[in-house]
This record gives structure tokens, C-alpha cells and sequence, in this order.
């Protein structure tokens, strides 16, 4: 349906002009989204319009393209008289939400990576996260859940390091389940392998890793 610029257009005839008003009134309601509550396809806008009192004005969701400036991500600027702007940016190949004020730029919503790794005596590769991020991970063994093990990570321009959380083991001293190379020799990928616990915490672990872009 065709958007009409100019409106009511002066030389044609009223009933003409009744055709392209209503265009225009189906092209705002189909833009602004008309759709009935309960729609979910691609087209579905994020917010009500002419549906009903109650929703119309509110939000289905928030869907954002990732903001640029020349096809480059960037991050927008305060609008004058606003605190604050919330905005989707693309960093290392993700559409991330970010949140700037006037204290700085956060990633708000960190990055998830799911998986598995077997653990053994040596190393083994768990996952790569990109470069300038930080973050944890959380793992626990497949075939016993209640053992888990915790580590903090770091990345910077050319490596990773991790380190692992030391855990109570059961009427023993505090030791790690799993270790992580914190060598920084592995590029960006996070290794993992059996700790001083023993061969016990040898197997499949499901790791949870969640991460954010640093800042400054």
C-alpha cells in the first residue's frame, strides 16, 4: 500500500482523493502495527496501534536494527534534554543491548555460550570468546550435577586468561575440581582440564559461559 506524500492532492477530485487518503490510512495503521494481539510473524510490529484501549500506545516487545553511523557500529549520542539511551550495537559478530548516560557505556545483556567438554588430565579446548570482554563461566558434570566448579576470565587485544574458583570438596581441604589455563599461550580459547581433586571429576561437564565487552 503506497504512502502519499502530498495530501490531499489539489488538482484531482474529492473521490479521487478518498482513494489516496485511504492508502495513507492503511499505511499507517499497517506501519504503526494494526495487528491483533496474539500475532507472532516477522512482520508483526513491536507496538499496538487501533487495536484497543487497553493496549493501544504500549509495546508488544522492543525490535531494534543495530545502530550505525555509515554502516559502521557505533554508539549514539545523548539526545539533548535525555539521560540516558538504550540501543543494540554489534560487537564481535552479535547484536548486543547496550545502555550509555553520562558516566559511560554498558553492555547490559552479556553474551551466553552453552555447551559440553570432556575432562581429563590434560587440556582440553572449552570454548573461544572474543577479544576485550570479560566474564564467567559455570560448569557441572553430566553424570553427577552436584559437582560444579566456578572461573572468572579476561581477554585482551591477543589472549584469554581464566582462573578457576577453589571449591570444598567433602571432609577435605578446598581444591579445584576443573583448572583453567590462565598461560595466555591459546589465543582466545578457554582450556580446561582435571584439577587436584583427582580422577573423580573425570567425564562430560556442561559449561555456561556468559560475557561482556569491556569499557573504557
Amino acid at each position: 500500500m503506497p504512502w502519499n506524500a502530498v495530501w490531499p492532492i489539489g488538482n484531482i477530485s474529492v473521490k479521487a482523493n478518498r482513494t489516496t487518503g485511504n492508502q495513507n490510512t492503511t499505511y499507517i495503521q499497517t506501519t504503526m502495527g494494526n495487528s491483533i494481539v496474539g500475532t507472532n510473524t516477522a512482520a508483526t510490529r513491536d507496538h499496538f496501534w487501533n487495536i484497543s484501549a487497553n493496549v493501544d500506545g504500549r509495546h508488544r516487545f522492543i525490535q531494534s536494527p543495530a545502530f550505525t553511523v555509515g554502516a559502521v557500529a557505533t554508539d549514539p549520542v545523548i539526545g539533548t534534554g535525555m539521560d540516558a539511551v538504550n540501543y543494540l550495537k554489534t560487537t564481535n559478530g552479535r547484536a548486543e543491548w547496550f545502555h550509555r548516560n553520562t558516566q559511560g557505556i554498558y553492555q547490559y545483556t552479556p553474551s551466553v555460550i552453552r555447551g559440553t567438554v570432556t575432562i581429563a588430565s590434560t587440556y582440553n579446548n572449552l570454548v573461544a570468546v572474543p577479544a576485550n570482554c570479560y566474564g564467567e563461566v559455570f560448569m557441572f558434570k553430566n553424570s553427577d550435577k552436584g559437582f560444579c566448579q566456578q572461573a572468572i576470565f579476561s581477554s585482551k587485544s591477543d589472549l584469554v586468561r581464566a582462573f578457576s574458583l577453589r571449591v570444598k570438596q567433602d571432609g577435605t581441604a578446598n581444591s579445584y575440581y576443573i583448572e583453567f589455563d590462565n598461560l595466555g599461550g591459546s589465543a582466545f580459547m578457554l582450556r580446561v582440564r582435571r584439577g587436584d581433586s583427582g580422577s573423580f571429576v573425570d567425564g562430560t561437564w556442561n559449561y555456561i559461559v556468559t560475557y561482556s565487552a569491556q569499557f573504557p
